[in-house]
């Protein structure tokens, strides 16, 4: 069971209201990039910049990175070979991160809509074996005529500024952001029944977003303005500014009910509160017994992945390196990336946004890494 933190602001907060607003799902969660905390500790925003070396004046690829975070590039087309190293950077384990993002998993919203580029959250999903269903926005791209009604049980987990596995969608540079609200002006790229289910909401939650920068306030009002209705919902936020002049402005202008509560213990008490009332999601059993998996040949996996049973190679590999814990622990996150990488693919074929041609590239290469990765599960031994 989980502690519950003692902290004078959190006895503030209108618990009631958010747990039925959960349990009517009417409450989503929108997530910035500092809840992100780097491996060992830090901003993750700042980490990235030291892996990217981002703001070396002599950086062969980056000619500025803006105190925004938004980028210019020497040439056009050195933008791909840096989201490759942000693609690099994304896919290593984050283990404070997902400690944190496993409690959010259990807590039964029905949409999470989160300002980076990252698919961290959706890994966490699929570690714990949650179901989720990805998605993300595309300027400029019209939206799929599929969609899922989102469910507490099956939630959407959006991308708003776009996703590390669609390059061209990720907003990096000012035009990007203004093609962005351009796209959003125009009302395209997100699917109309998505935009109702935003507007049923009676509370959004706001956590670790970038409050102070001059954009995020622009993309609020973008937002508030694209419905009549939006403007209405119960907005709750942490408080991450002590500038009076940006508090005003987000209480009064946006709505905003601050509480000035660090996010892990704001976290850390809604998962008790929604533990206490019975509403935290179940976790699944996920049967490895003998009557139901054995440990795969190298062979049988690979026949699998042959005969394109994706799905099956990869809970089997899975079962397979927990046999080698801890020894395969570098693995089995390999394998997570992959398992999500692979989820992300089949959505977007779902959805009709990817056309045929780069869906069978993207699909080789995810086959290629899983036989490497079959190869080296069985030099441990």
């Amino acid at each position: 069971m989980e502690t519950k933190i003692p902290t004078n602001h959190l006895s503030e907060v209108d618990w009631e209201d958010i747990l039925e607003t959960l349990k009517d799902q009417r409450c989503m969660l929108f997530l910035g990039s500092s809840i992100f905390e780097a491996a060992g500790g830090g901003s993750m925003e700042q980490a990235l910049v030291k892996w990217l070396d981002a703001d070396n004046p002599n950086h062969p690829h980056i000619h500025l990175r803006n105190q925004d975070g938004f980028y210019l590039f020497r040439k056009s087309r050195f933008r791909r070979k840096v989201i490759a190293k942000m693609k690099e950077f994304y896919n290593q384990p984050f283990p404070e991160t997902q400690t944190l993002f496993s409690r959010i998993a259990r807590i039964p919203f029905q949409m999470i809509f989160t300002l980076t580029p990252d698919n961290i959250l959706a890994r966490t999903y699929d570690e714990m074996g949650l179901d989720y269903q990805p998605d993300f926005y595309f300027r400029n791209r019209r939206a799929s005529e599929h969609f899922e009604k989102p469910r507490r049980d099956k939630p959407l987990i959006y991308n708003l500024l776009g996703n590390i596995e669609e390059p061209e969608s990720i907003i990096l540079t000012h035009k990007d952001f203004f093609d962005f609200l351009q796209s959003i002006f125009k009302a395209n790229s997100m699917h109309e029944d998505l935009k109702d289910q935003l507007e049923k909401m009676d509370r959004y939650v706001f956590l670790g977003l970038p409050y102070e920068k001059w954009y995020f306030q622009l993309l609020l009002r973008v937002l508030s303005l694209h419905n009549e209705k939006l403007k209405e919902i119960e907005r709750l936020a942490l408080k991450e500014f002590e500038n009076p002049n940006l508090h005003k402005l987000y209480t009064k202008e946006f709505k905003l009910e601050f509480f000035p509560v660090e996010m892990e213990a704001f976290i850390g008490e809604l998962f008790h509160q929604c533990e206490a009332t019975n509403l935290l999601k179940p976790l699944p059993n996920e049967d490895f017994s003998e009557s139901n998996i054995s440990i795969p040949t190298k062979k049988e996996l690979k026949e699998w992945v042959a005969g394109a049973k994706i799905k099956k190679a990869m809970k089997h590999l899975k079962f397979l390196l927990i046999q080698h814990k801890p020894r395969s622990y570098a693995l089995s996150n390999d394998l997570i990336v992959l398992r999500n990488r692979f989820n992300l693919l089949k959505q977007r074929e779902i959805r009709g946004t990817i056309d045929s041609r780069d869906f069978s590239v993207e699909n080789n290469q995810i086959t290629e890494l899983l036989l490497e990765l079959i190869d080296k599960s069985f030099q441990l031994g």
